[in-house]
């Protein structure tokens, strides 16, 4: 039994499931288990402690942005380090998973030492705050009309 949680990726492609656990097994992450879908990863969010979840973004029927906001909402599960993983990344990809809480994006195909220093700079983040929930009225739409809404 080793003193690392485990961490958890969730990918529906099987091929990328295995590397990314094997990428996380040579990095020195002893204990890695994959799922191929938001659903079972969140099953097991809710069986046991995860040092980390590392989500793919587009999956059916859930997506990787989906899963973030059901792990935020989770009383039990709000504190859990999350990386989203993806081949590209939308500005809107980015500016709505920052919203939903993700810690952290890589992007496919890994690079070994890109992944060594975000791991580290999630691992090592104090626990995040509940925050009071945010006002839907941006102050940014009201002094600039021509940005729209955030």
């Amino acid at each position: 039994m080793s003193d690392t949680p485990p961490i958890l990726v969730v990918d529906d492609q099987e091929k990328l499931l295995k590397l990314v656990i094997m990428l996380m097994n040579r990095l020195g992450f002893p204990e890695v288990e994959g799922v191929s879908s938001a659903m079972d990863a969140l099953d097991k969010l809710r069986e046991r402690r995860y040092a980390l979840v590392i989500s793919d973004l587009d999956m059916e029927p859930l997506d990787g942005i989906a899963l973030l906001r059901e792990i935020r909402a989770d009383e039990a599960l709000a504190n859990t380090p999350f990386i989203l993983t993806e081949s590209s990344f939308t500005f809107e990809d980015i500016t709505m998973a920052h919203q939903a809480g993700a810690d952290a994006f890589i992007l496919k195909p890994f690079d070994m030492n890109v992944l060594k220093v975000k791991l580290k700079q999630v691992l090592n983040r104090k626990p995040r705050k509940r925050e009071a929930p945010a006002t839907t009225e941006s102050t940014l739409s009201v002094d600039f009309p021509m940005l729209g809404k955030f």
